[in-house]
């Protein structure tokens, strides 16, 4: 993100990097630039970027266009174009969040929302005020870490395990994966798993990563000390059974069944996954230390 006319003029956001979409079923990625607008010429909001195939290399369209406009793909071989999106008159789809009183208190929209009345109000001494609560509490937390020797873990995410061999080889560009295995073999039962992962939708109840769908290392790593108050839940006060001390366990929802297509396995046992592209069933262990 980039603002011009900060000195004079009037102010403008700008987006310029790079967004990669992967296909792994058929080996195709697109590679889209979001171009800042140069001092002597262009224009904003343009892209430009190439759908190529990873397996050979061969670059099979140009994409070019205006992300806020009419986004166009040409097709190299034929030299033919088609008009990829077109934003003017696309509809805007608004987000289903759940309400404030459903979210936790260390989500986005309700940590930040005292902060964000102040601003839309222009209120610019409160939301400095409601701003520096928040990050103040975030460097007491990360000091309190790093004094007792514990290491920084999202919550729902995980490093890649990049490198030649690895399990995400070929994203060694992503700092952190979903730490979930979103691997079901129709198209619904992937958007439960995804609704499993974290509440999402209106009415949607909490419930904890399914065991089965978590990492060995993410499970041993998050149970390593820290308050559970800490901006950053490491999980540790969770049990086996996945619910937090002091409170009753939660009801699993449909979700959660959905979710469950099999037994769950238990320490060292192997879990078994669907290879979705060619609906082989793979078997996992974990390695012996």
């Amino acid at each position: 993100m980039y603002a011009r006319g900060i000195l004079f003029g009037k102010m403008k956001y700008e987006l310029g990097d790079h967004s990669f979409v992967r296909c792994p079923e058929n080996g195709l990625v697109a590679d889209v630039e979001f171009k800042t607008k140069g001092y002597f010429g262009g224009t904003y909001n343009a892209i430009g970027g190439v759908i190529r195939n990873e397996k050979t290399g061969e670059s099979l369209y140009d994409l070019s266009g205006m992300w806020s406009g009419e986004m166009v793909a040409k097709n190299l071989m034929t030299g033919k174009k088609e008009v990829l999106f077109n934003a003017t008159n696309a509809r805007h789809t608004p987000p289903s969040v759940r309400p404030l009183e459903e979210q936790g208190e260390r989500e986005s929209q309700r940590l930040w929302h005292q902060t964000a009345i102040a601003i839309k109000e222009q209120n610019h001494e409160a939301a400095t005020d409601e701003k520096t609560k928040i990050e103040d509490q975030q460097r007491e937390e990360a000091a309190k870490r790093q004094s007792e020797g514990i290491e920084w873990q999202p919550k729902l995410f995980r490093k890649v395990c990049g490198g030649p061999g690895g399990s995400e080889e070929g994203e060694e560009d992503l700092d952190w994966i979903l730490a979930a295995n979103i691997d079901g073999p129709t198209p619904d039962i992937k958007a439960q798993q995804i609704l499993s992962v974290a509440p999402i939708l209106p009415g949607q109840p909490s419930q904890s990563l399914n065991g089965a769908h978590r990492s060995q290392s993410y499970q041993t790593q998050s149970s390593q000390g820290a308050n559970s108050n800490d901006l950053i839940d490491f999980g540790q006060a969770s049990d086996s059974s996945g619910t937090k001390s002091g409170q009753a366990p939660q009801p699993q929802s449909k979700t959660q069944d959905l979710l469950d297509l099999q037994d769950q396995p238990g320490p060292g046992q192997p879990v078994q996954r669907v290879d979705t592209m060619t609906s082989d069933l793979d078997e996992f262990v974990d390695a012996k230390p």
